[in-house]
């Protein structure tokens, strides 16, 4: 218990309120969110707390952003993203429609050979999370676990040109992925 209070202590010297005018900026912002999401139903006053106390706990600062982050490659990764996981919908809904269908499961072992750190090795296991079919099981040193649903040759292909497409996020340099089916 003493641990967590001194945990909190350092937090809360290190905390600073953010300028009043960003405040209110995110505070506005927040409840206009808040007002989307509950389609104008819900309770304005439980919004605004809500919305205040997440600007006050985690303001959006720019210095928290990954500085190694190629912003200006952001839309066409999440074209990519996008394009993969309908592809990865589509080959699941074909596999739940077949009236032969026959479980082809496997625990995947991917080894990271370009994302070394850790923030991006865990954006890699979040995006493969999000293609319907698969699931991160753990990430262990330079490993990435994953359960597929259905195992087809060009797995490790997919992942590898995953893996380049954020390290190309990321501005690391790569060779070309070649395709081994």
């Amino acid at each position: 218990m003493l641990l967590r209070s001194k945990r909190l202590t350092g937090w809360l010297g290190r905390w600073q309120p953010p300028p009043w005018q960003a405040l209110l900026l995110r505070t506005l912002l927040y409840s206009g969110l808040w007002w989307v999401l509950t389609e104008g139903k819900g309770s304005l006053w439980i919004g605004v707390a809500l919305a205040l106390v997440i600007a006050l706990c985690a303001p959006v600062s720019v210095a928290t952003w990954p500085r190694q982050l190629r912003w200006w490659k952001l839309p066409l990764f999440i074209g990519f993203m996008l394009k993969s996981s309908l592809k990865g919908a589509l080959e699941v809904a074909k596999l739940a429609i077949s009236q032969r269908y026959h479980a082809n499961t496997l625990t995947h072992t991917y080894c990271f050979r370009l994302l070394k750190q850790p923030p991006q090795q865990l954006l890699m296991a979040n995006l493969v999370n999000l293609t319907p079919g698969t699931l991160t099981l753990r990430i262990r040193g330079d490993a990435l676990y994953i359960h597929i649903l259905h195992h087809h040759p060009h797995v490790e292909y997919q992942l590898k040109l995953l893996e380049s497409r954020i390290a190309g996020l990321y501005g690391l340099t790569h060779g070309p992925t070649e395709y081994q089916p």
